[in-house]
């Protein structure tokens, strides 16, 4: 049952405007043109409910557009019943009732979504809808011509911040790997000290062009633990790799490179007062191995460059306790609920409770959809996230931690106030 102080605080946190702190959305242009109302029912990650369910070999089928609803329905239907209750399910089911008055999914209510199927292509449609859930930044980081990007030819939207993907970077293993970076700005380079120049002149321009940090999620193809290997262990590799373009290394054969790169980035990052977005804990998709993504593996790090401010992901989900124990040891560590309230948000309302006692608040980042370009996604998103810090909060009123102006203030520090500061977003900060 809801308190009534929760349902006050829910109403309150509709008010407050949000900085969304982490997307992987390029703007309307690349909005998608939905085929039929299943393959706009199936975006973003209950996909990976759906195929976890046991609808892996089901997904071409209910991703083709020659097909038609009718014969696609017996087995949408089957994976639903299968996977509805998930949070990811629930942002479907938020997004039939909230753009379609859908309550319950049946293939009566899907047929009755032709011809008004969403369409946010056109940038005014867009803006207006972001403008309407209170979404005003974001922080993104997407995958475009960075050429364009860098010589000024391609726009982002302007209420987006871009975070530089370093990973690109730093996980050069070929000749090939190399030219495409430093392609980006039009340069050549013949070794591993004019490798990391050109790197340099990147990211100085990028923060001309209003970059607001960089952003690393690594975890997906390697473990988060950096040793801090020589410059002569690393340039051993890259002269390798160099002096004949046919070559290239394996993993973990790369590590040395990778790591001493990643080092010298953060230095970088130090110097252009740069916040470092860290992936931890879990992974888009199914099948990839936890354990290597753990925050606490990343501690060497923070240890090493105390001078960086690090933004560190996904609440760690599953493992809350190493997530809040940085948060709260070490100065230049931030917490970032990004996705978690879709991953799990019992998991959410807890760890946001427990943040609150054992964390300074002003260290939490509350919300990051961490949708593509289905923006009504990230808004779905968005709700469930209110609904937590509502849930998260009203339990500390109740139990006479904190008192509900305390309470709504530490909801717009969250949403809005902390990530504003920790960026250098420049917005005027929200105080009730």
């Amino acid at each position: 049952m809801v308190s009534q102080t929760c349902q006050r605080l829910r109403a309150d946190i509709d008010a407050i405007p949000v900085i969304d702190c982490h997307e992987h959305t390029v703007g309307p242009g690349s909005y998608p043109k939905y085929s039929d109302a299943i393959a706009a029912l199936i975006q973003g990650y209950v996909r990976s409910d759906l195929v976890s369910a046991g609808g892996e070999g089901d997904m071409a089928l209910l991703d083709d557009p020659t097909i038609p609803t009718e014969r696609k329905w017996p087995v949408f239907e089957r994976l639903w019943k299968r996977t509805e209750h998930t949070a990811y399910g629930h942002v479907t089911k938020w997004i039939l009732k909230t753009e379609y008055g859908i309550e319950k999914l049946t293939l009566e209510a899907i047929q009755s979504m032709a011809g008004r199927l969403l369409d946010l292509s056109d940038p005014k449609a867009y803006q207006d809808y972001l403008r309407k859930h209170g979404i005003r930044c974001r922080l993104v980081n997407i995958w475009i011509d960075w050429k364009k990007y860098l010589a000024g030819e391609h726009k982002v939207p302007a209420c987006d911040r871009v975070m530089i993907g370093l990973p690109d970077y730093h996980g050069v293993r070929s000749f090939e790997g190399v030219c495409g970076i430093t392609a980006r700005m039009g340069r050549k380079v013949t070794s591993l000290h004019e490798y990391l120049d050109a790197c340099r002149e990147q990211f100085k321009r990028f923060k001309e062009l209003g970059a607001a940090g960089m952003k690393d999620q690594s975890a997906y193809s390697r473990g988060i633990a950096y040793d801090n290997p020589s410059q002569a262990e690393a340039e051993r590799q890259f002269n390798f790799i160099m002096e004949d373009p046919r070559r290239s290394l394996g993993w973990p054969e790369a590590k040395p490179l990778d790591d001493f790169l990643f080092h010298e980035f953060m230095r970088m990052a130090r110097k252009l007062e740069f916040p470092v977005q860290i992936h931890t804990g879990h992974m888009a998709g199914i099948r990839n191995d936890i354990t290597k993504t753990n925050a606490a593996l990343f501690t060497k790090v923070l240890e090493l460059h105390s001078d960086v401010k690090f933004d560190l992901f996904h609440g760690n989900w599953p493992y809350p306790g190493e997530w809040l124990y940085l948060g709260k040891n070490y100065p230049n560590v931030h917490l970032d609920c990004c996705w978690l309230h879709v991953i799990d948000p019992r998991y959410a309302r807890r760890v946001l409770a427990d943040a609150l006692v054992t964390v300074p608040h002003r260290k939490i980042h509350g919300f990051g959809g961490d949708y593509g370009d289905c923006i009504e996604y990230a808004a779905g998103h968005l709700a469930i996230a209110r609904d937590n810090i509502a849930a998260a909060l009203a339990k500390m009123v109740d139990g006479g931690w904190i008192d509900l102006d305390q309470a709504r203030q530490i909801a717009a520090d969250w949403l809005f106030n902390n990530p504003n500061e920790f960026f250098s977003l420049g917005f005027q900060p929200v105080t009730l």
